[in-house]
């Protein structure tokens, strides 16, 4: 049974684990001769939306999705100087389900994304995008493990 993948879906965080996601991903992109897609996902806090006169300037989203569109792009020439095709998304919600749907428009066959390795009470604190992506994602899913 030959695997088509021709589109891989990478969340990436812009944390110090993004690297090695995306270098997975890319590997896999390259074998495949697959096009990748790295979407960043942002958005605001309850805690912060629940302070009372919390002030956000008029253009606040418009720089957030700025600089996550620029350090996107930091990784996007690495990739293309390799040879794979890039695609830039940059998307506000929660990113469970910014991921989910982004899978779902894109049509991927694949995502690959980071998994600190939490567990006990950390994880139950802190819950799991990437659980929560492999438990609802369209496709299949690639989870790289990385050190806490």
């Amino acid at each position: 049974m030959a695997i088509d993948v021709q589109r891989i879906l990478v969340p990436v965080d812009f944390s110090d684990h993004a690297a090695p996601v995306i270098e997975w991903a890319r590997h896999l992109a390259e074998v495949h001769d697959a096009e990748l897609i790295l979407l960043h996902a942002y958005h605001l806090p309850v805690e912060f939306q629940q302070i009372e006169g919390a002030y956000l300037p008029q253009d606040f989203w418009e720089s957030v999705k700025a600089e996550a569109e620029m350090n996107l792009e930091g990784y996007a020439r690495a990739i293309r100087e390799s040879g794979v095709a890039v695609r830039l998304v940059v998307r506000e919600g929660y990113p469970a389900t910014v991921i989910e749907d982004e899978a779902i428009e894109a049509r991927a066959d694949l995502i690959v994304i980071g998994t600190h390795g939490l567990s006990g009470l950390k994880h139950m604190l802190l819950g799991s995008i990437a659980e929560r992506v492999v438990q609802k994602a369209p496709c299949a899913v690639l989870t790289v493990k990385l050190p806490v």
